[in-house]
């Protein structure tokens, strides 16, 4: 029959100390579960900062495109160079009607594609340009682009997903976040 070890003072204090310092190692050793993850050089995707123009700090205008986009996701404020509070999901009509009612506009999902930095995950965008941008892969950005199926009703629109960049649909009635556009 095995003998149990009995823990004594001087025992427990070793444990103790083993524990922290491993506790440290991990710490310093493996990055935060909620860390943006990003392998430069597995694909020639990437979205640079040369091409975006910071003249008005709320908004990113990808001077390629010519695209001027709400640095924040809908809900979050520009405070002290950065995107702060929390994030509004909203069903794609009322990101449609609040986008129209705030001279702004959802992207289609090819706009919305082309600020995506696919070397990246959690979220798949540049944080230098989109800072704070919620990292979900049960949730993404709203495109304006319908999904049609045979019948002419719209019960699904395009998304992005912002865990890893996945292009695809959902019902309309479903909430995600929204990054709009600037209309002027």
């Amino acid at each position: 029959m095995l003998s149990q070890a009995k823990f004594t003072p001087a025992c427990s204090r070793l444990n103790k100390r083993a524990y922290f310092i491993f506790c440290l190692c991990l710490f310093f050793v493996v990055p935060p579960l909620n860390a943006q993850i990003c392998r430069k050089g597995i694909t020639p995707q990437t979205i640079a900062l040369k091409n975006f123009d910071f003249s008005t700090p709320t908004v990113a205008l990808d001077v390629l495109t010519g695209l001027k986009w709400d640095r924040c996701v809908y809900g979050q404020t520009w405070e002290n160079s950065t995107c702060t509070g929390s994030p509004i999901k909203l069903t794609w009509k009322e990101a449609l009607s609040v986008g129209a009612n705030n001279n702004k506009r959802l992207p289609n999902i090819k706009e919305l594609n082309t600020i995506l930095d696919l070397q990246c995950a959690i979220p798949p965008v540049n944080l230098k340009i989109f800072p704070n941008t919620p990292a979900s892969t049960e949730n993404g950005l709203w495109s304006s682009t319908p999904y049609i199926l045979e019948d002419t009703s719209i019960t699904n629109a395009w998304y992005i997903d912002l865990g890893f960049g996945i292009t695809t649909y959902r019902a309309v009635t479903t909430k995600n976040f929204v990054r709009f556009i600037n209309k002027e």
